[in-house]
């Protein structure tokens, strides 16, 4: 049986459950409809969670201090989280109370902890590309001291991953969760596109182009469906219908990234494969990933499909960090559920918040 299918039993049989018991009337019908639908078609942009103050700006981003301000004990390195920057609003790490990474850090001990918020590209930063939002991170961490420890989520984690090779004296511990580093790991259709490189960027850009204009997530292709479902079963748990409403304005929001990113990315790496390759040219030099010589964490999704475990897993075969430094963890969630699982923030994150603050 499908994913949806049981996603719509179970959406069904809870909202008929609920309305059992609050009493089928008419009027409560007509109300569940009508916060449904309102549900449904709200279009209000995703925020915070938590209103972080902002410590820095710039024209592709503002660094957000996420720090535990009357904490008694702070350790001496601080973090710096880099969220995706592929479409999406930068806030999936603080999505909810409950469901946020950020908690989930904090919680496990780490007191100095700030985020990249990825701002929409503008007519100003649509020609920006790699070098200009390496140069945001560069500048986010000469702000925090010049080292960190760098957590990278989705395409967070490789761009996390060029600054490291670029600047290794900078990166105290780097983790990778849900990043595609090979990224055609797992996936022999994309290697084949590779053979053809111009042809098939053209056309990886010209669907995404396509998809973004008609309104569609490409990436994501049940999960509205699913959503809505979800919410219909939700609609008598007030708590729960709010944490679901964020999480579908999060989906549903679609934030412009500059063009000249948005290419090199189709062309480089989704077809070119370049950065396992050694052939990334950044910051006018080669991306050498053996130049990587910290501890590294790799944490990937077993039912992610955006990026399979074996695209996340590949940095651990291109960097010199010895073998007992680098962790590699598989939890059982997707894409999205290894940011704001309650499995993965209290069992993957919390912990390595602890390891991090305990220098480890």
């Amino acid at each position: 049986m499908s994913t949806v299918t049981h996603t719509q039993i179970a959406g069904w049989s809870s909202y008929l459950i609920g309305l059992i018991r609050r009493g089928p009337t008419p009027w409560t019908i007509a109300s569940d409809i009508g916060r449904f639908c309102s549900a449904m078609t709200d279009h209000a942009p995703p925020d915070w969670a938590h209103p972080w103050p902002v410590a820095c700006r710039w024209p592709l981003a503002r660094l957000r201090d996420c720090s535990v301000p009357d904490a008694a004990l702070r350790e001496p390195v601080p973090t710096l989280l880099l969220p995706p920057q592929a479409g999406t609003h930068s806030c999936i790490v603080d999505h909810s109370p409950g469901r946020s990474q950020v908690g989930a850090l904090r919680a496990g001990g780490l007191t100095r902890l700030f985020c990249l918020d990825w701002s929409p590209a503008t007519a100003a930063t649509d020609r920006c590309a790699l070098d200009e939002h390496l140069a945001v991170v560069a500048a986010a961490v000469a702000h925090l001291g010049g080292r960190v420890h760098l957590i990278g989520d989705s395409q967070g984690g490789w761009l996390g991953t060029v600054f490291a090779a670029l600047h290794p004296d900078a990166v105290e511990t780097l983790t990778v969760a849900g990043s595609p580093i090979d990224f055609h790991a797992d996936q022999p259709a994309l290697s084949t596109l590779s053979q053809v490189p111009d042809a098939a960027a053209t056309l990886v850009d010209l669907w995404y182009g396509t998809a973004r204009a008609a309104g569609l997530q490409s990436t994501d292709p049940v999960g509205d469906i699913e959503r809505a479902l979800l919410l219909l079963g939700s609609l008598d748990d007030p708590e729960e219908m709010e944490r679901l409403e964020a999480e579908r304005r999060w989906f549903a929001w679609r934030q412009d990234i500059p063009a000249a990113f948005r290419e090199w990315i189709i062309r480089h790496l989704f077809v070119g494969n370049e950065l396992v390759a050694g052939a990334v040219r950044a910051e006018d030099r080669t991306v050498d990933l053996t130049a990587i010589t910290c501890p590294v964490h790799l944490i990937a999704g077993e039912r992610d499909l955006l990026a399979p475990p074996a695209q996340v897993t590949a940095l651990g075969s291109h960097i010199t960090t010895p073998a007992h430094a680098i962790t590699t963890t598989i939890v059982d969630a997707g894409h999205i559920g290894l940011f704001i699982g309650r499995g993965a923030l209290g069992e993957v994150w919390a912990p390595l918040a602890e390891r991090l603050s305990a220098g480890e």
